[in-house]
Formats: C-alpha cells, sequence, structure tokens
C-alpha cells in the first residue's frame, strides 16, 4: 500500500465547481500534474472550455458533466458515468459552494436549504461513492474545501458559516478514521478570494470583501497550498499569513468576541 508521504500524482480527479474560481484552478493544478480529470458544475459551456482548454494545455482528458449537485440523484450519477467508462477515481475534490447573505429571519429559505444540501449532503454523497468504488492498493485523496469561516459563528451569514463548520468537523473525523490506511483526508480552509464569490452573494461592500483586515488572496495562490498540502497527506491547511492568524485568535477567543468580530468583518461598510 501506498504511504501518505508519496509524490506519486493523481490518475484521475474529480472536481466540483470546476467552471471557475478555486475549482478551476484546482484542476489547473491536478492537469499540471498529469491527472486526468472529472470536471463537476451546473453550466456545461464553461464547463466544457474548461475541458478543452486543461485537454490543450496539458494534453490530459477531461470530461465535463453538467450537474446540480444540489440534487440527491447527482452524485450516483457521477459514480456511474465512472462505471460506464471502466474507470476509477483516485482523487476527489469538494470544492462546489455558495453564498446566501442577510439576517437570517429575512434570508432566503429555499436558497438556504439548498446551500446546506450542496455543502454537506452532497458531499457526504459524494465521499461515499468514491470510498466504495476506490482501488484500495494505490493511495487516494479526498480535498474538502471549508474555509476559515468554519472557525467562527456569521452573523448575517449565519448557515454558511454553520455548512463550513460541518465540512471541517466531518473532515478531521474521516483524516483520523483513515490514519495509516490508503486514503488521505485533507481540509483546505481559504480566506476571502479575488472570486466571483461576493459579487453573486451581494456582498460586495460587506468589509471582508474589502481585503482588510484579511488579505483578499487569489485563487491560483489557494489552489497551489490545496495541492501540495494534499499531496503530503495533511489533515487541514490555512493559506495566507493573515489567515493563520485570524485562526489563532479564533482558537483562544471567547465565543461572544468572535460572534461580535464576525458581525463586524460580515456587516456592509
Amino acid at each position: 500500500m501506498a504511504r501518505s508521504t508519496d509524490r506519486i500524482p493523481p490518475r484521475l480527479s474529480i472536481v466540483t465547481g470546476a467552471s471557475s474560481g478555486l475549482g478551476r484552478m484546482i484542476a489547473e493544478r491536478l492537469a499540471e500534474a498529469g491527472s486526468d480529470l472529472i470536471l463537476l458544475a451546473r453550466d456545461q459551456a464553461r464547463l466544457d472550455a474548461c475541458g478543452k482548454h486543461l485537454t490543450k494545455s496539458y494534453g490530459v482528458q477531461a470530461d465535463a458533466l453538467a450537474l446540480d449537485l444540489s440534487l440527491p440523484e447527482s452524485a450516483s450519477a457521477v459514480f456511474e458515468h465512472l462505471r460506464r467508462h471502466g474507470t476509477i477515481a483516485d482523487t476527489l475534490i469538494n470544492n462546489a459552494g455558495f453564498n446566501v447573505y442577510g439576517r437570517f429571519e429575512e434570508s432566503d429559505l429555499e436558497a438556504e436549504i439548498e446551500m446546506v444540501r450542496l455543502h454537506t449532503i452532497s458531499v457526504m454523497q459524494l465521499t461515499k461513492g468514491f470510498l466504495h468504488a476506490r482501488d484500495r492498493s494505490r493511495r487516494n485523496r479526498i480535498v474538502n474545501v471549508s474555509s476559515i469561516a468554519a472557525l467562527v459563528p456569521g452573523p448575517f451569514v449565519s448557515v454558511h458559516f454553520a455548512t463550513r463548520a460541518h465540512l471541517l468537523s466531518f473532515s478531521l473525523a474521516l483524516f483520523e478514521e483513515f490514519r495509516g490506511t490508503d486514503v488521505d483526508v485533507t481540509c483546505l480552509c481559504p480566506g476571502p478570494m479575488q472570486t466571483d464569490f461576493f459579487r453573486r452573494a451581494g456582498m460586495t461592500d460587506v468589509r471582508l470583501a474589502s481585503g482588510w483586515p484579511m488579505r483578499t488572496m487569489s485563487p491560483s495562490e489557494v489552489a497551489t497550498y490545496g495541492y501540495e498540502a494534499m499531496m503530503r497527506g495533511k489533515r487541514m491547511v490555512i493559506p495566507g499569513l493573515r489567515n493563520k492568524l485570524f485562526a489563532f485568535a479564533a482558537d483562544v477567543a471567547p465565543r461572544p468576541i468572535k460572534a461580535r468580530f464576525t458581525e463586524w468583518i460580515m456587516d456592509r461598510t
């Protein structure tokens, strides 16, 4: 059995939310390493464009599957696709996500339920399917993209932060369950990034989006952190010095202080 320190690159990687932002950059890092790809997102045109770019640039095979992963049947469709093609993935990147902003009593409940399904139930389904289908003679890797939001309560984004906390807890538990086996589980916890995340959630005017007090990183930087952590078999990685300092403060600060600071940073300027 391969050891967690093996640097043998993945052969076939599933990447969710792969059409843009961090997901696309992680797919690029994997393609650079020679991994074929299963790219998942809702937008078929953008996925096709991403797949063609990666194939042309790196000579890998990139299958683009347009799926709404918040729907319960979507995860099984991914593994049915693999079975039909006689292939087994050795890497799973659970990256897809979005945010719903606003006071909880006023925010869109259906959108929040969809977010919970995408961030929690879909991740569980994909992870279970991946583990059951894996080749146990190889090194298998799972990366769950959470956030430093997992470390604190989130006024105005209460459901989103709660789902990120779930992802972190789930990942750390699986890391321990699979310690010493063929499976590595890494939780990637970035801070704010230069993506469409804030615009799509109507949050371009919140303090967090300003780049202060937390630096907004590029998705390319974060993807590199995540890829290297995955290859080292690390259980958790927080990219960026400011984010690491925030994580330390979140670990030692009293809960009321954490909640009030997050309320301030998530409020509109």
